[in-house]
């Protein structure tokens, strides 16, 4: 596996850096999966703070699976973010490949299709991650602690963000791919997911325009 340069175990501020710097890691895609990461926290704290709350008993247990379920998707981002890494790596590894005779050639453009298919991969999972969790928010704001469900449309705003965000990164390696019944089913996997992303990213903020409340 590519040893990445940034890790989550590292202090906000170095990862920022290493961010803002010249290094080609991390990119769109796990950068997109980082924001995906801080959007699931915000929908793991109205969960959080839902379970065991009086005046919500009828949905504290849902309210504490909905918390592990946004637990584990930062979690599920924290490993994504590391695939997109190393998509690229291997992209760039197939890149370096020797192409001085036939057979190099060969051997490369097998490298480079299997790197690219990579490449659209990766991103393509931190959307679904990121559509995933955006459903599972929008049940939450339906029922979240309503002094905190304000920070489920963060929550919801952040998930579709990253959600796009990643889609970008999937529109520029299809058309690397060279099976065309992949791309195909790549690209209408992408098209859907933007845009019933973006139909739960309405839906949810209006949903909690409508119960929020004041501090």
């Amino acid at each position: 596996m590519f040893m990445p340069k940034l890790t989550y175990e590292r202090p906000f501020s170095e990862i920022l850096a290493v961010a803002a710097s010249k290094s080609p890691t991390p990119g769109g895609g796990s950068v997109s999966a980082m924001a995906g990461a801080l959007g699931a926290s915000m929908g793991a704290m109205v969960a959080n703070l839902t379970q065991n709350k009086v005046g919500y008993e009828e949905y504290w247990l849902e309210a504490t699976e909905m918390a592990t379920l946004f637990l584990e998707g930062i979690e599920d981002f924290k490993k994504l973010t590391y695939a997109d890494m190393d998509a690229f790596a291997n992209f760039m590894e197939a890149l370096r490949l020797p192409k001085g005779t036939e057979e190099q050639k060969a051997a490369r453009r097998l490298a480079l299709d299997a790197a690219s298919a990579q490449a659209a991969l990766a991103p393509l999972e931190i959307a679904q991650k990121s559509f995933d969790l955006l459903l599972a928010n929008n049940r939450l704001a339906s029922y979240g602690n309503a002094a905190a469900v304000n920070d489920g449309a963060v929550a919801a705003i952040i998930l579709e963000a990253a959600l796009r965000a990643a889609l970008l990164q999937v529109d520029v390696n299809l058309p690397s791919l060279a099976d065309a019944e992949l791309r195909q089913a790549l690209k209408t996997k992408r098209d859907f997911l933007e845009e019933r992303g973006r139909t739960l990213l309405q839906e949810t903020v209006e949903l909690v325009k409508s119960r929020a409340v004041g501090l």
